[in-house]
């Protein structure tokens, strides 16, 4: 790929209260490998109530194609990325969040992915930081959670990590702003019941803290909730995939405890994803299930009541 065969790249983050987060993800967008030129930083503040807006104008003042934009309306991180959409001039969109950290290959890695494949979205490895415990919270975060090794083998990514050809939004449209959470999921499951190609770049590389358990299970109750808007929005029979989905909850948590033993996950998973399970980590999961379960519940509860 020569110096004019680089297409133009519409970097695309919402952030909503990460000052910190914000800043280390634009120290690394500054240092990255593809040219500057080439890019553009889109960070669309999502009604901060902190500093972080001034975090971003500060950042802005070394970027050469930077953008401060607004979404004080809508607060969702979908509604967020569809303003960066709007804004956005170039080819190849690239989605990552505020708490990500991209490698200086990032942008390089993921468009060189698109071409090499002919592909027309790619879903980035997102590899997990730990702290110095490595709790067991952290363990069963980083095992099952942004896995887009996983994922794209059934046709779907998550926007930590995400390239997407202009050609896709202008095709099947932005994202459904009004989901809680797997947005991300039903817009790139859309993109490939549309025919899309959707590949896994595992050089198109950002780093995400993993999380403690309170963050955790507020991550799973939201999952689980925004489960509930989707099947809505599909017309699926939410009240019928609940109850299957609690009858089968002593399963999943069966299945995890021995997913290692027919060596699968160790053989497949990268090596940060690769966590040793024990007891804790068991436990953990089973709060995640349990609160997801919870949230779907509460969800089911509020469109019933909505309706009425």
């Amino acid at each position: 790929m020569t110096e004019t065969d680089h297409p133009l790249v519409s970097v695309i983050i919402p952030v909503y209260n990460d000052p910190d987060g914000i800043r280390r993800c634009f120290e690394a967008l500054r240092k990255q490998s593809y040219p500057t030129e080439r890019f553009e930083i889109l960070a669309v503040d999502n009604g901060s109530t902190d500093d972080t807006r001034a975090v971003i104008q500060d950042a802005l003042a070394g970027v050469p194609n930077g953008y401060l934009l607004v979404e004080d309306e809508i607060q969702g991180s979908y509604a967020a990325r569809n303003a960066g959409i709007e804004r956005a001039t170039g080819e190849v969109l690239a989605f990552t969040d505020a708490d990500c950290t991209p490698a200086p290959t990032w942008i390089e890695s993921g468009v060189k992915t698109l071409e090499r494949e002919d592909a027309d979205l790619a879903g980035g490895r997102v590899v997990f930081e730990f702290s110095s415990e490595k709790t067991a919270a952290e363990r069963f975060d980083a095992s099952v959670n942004m896995r887009n090794d996983e994922s794209v083998r059934n046709g779907v990514a998550k926007t930590a990590n995400v390239f997407a050809r202009a050609a896709v939004v202008e095709e099947i449209g932005l994202f459904p702003q009004e989901l809680i959470s797997g947005g991300d999921v039903h817009w790139t499951r859309a993109a490939t019941d549309a025919g899309f190609e959707l590949v896994y770049a595992p050089e198109a590389v950002v780093t995400h803290s993993s999380r403690q358990l309170w963050e955790l299970l507020r991550k799973q109750y939201r999952v689980g909730t925004g489960q509930i808007q989707i099947w809505r929005m599909d017309d699926r029979f939410a009240v019928w995939i609940l109850l299957v989905g609690l009858a089968c909850f002593p399963f999943k948590v069966l299945k995890f405890l021995l997913a290692d033993e027919s060596g699968k996950v160790a053989k497949e998973s990268p090596p940060d994803r690769d966590v040793e399970k024990g007891f804790q980590v068991i436990v953990v999961a089973g709060l995640c299930i349990l609160l997801m379960s919870a949230g779907r519940l509460v969800g089911l509860f509020g469109a019933v009541n909505s309706s009425h």
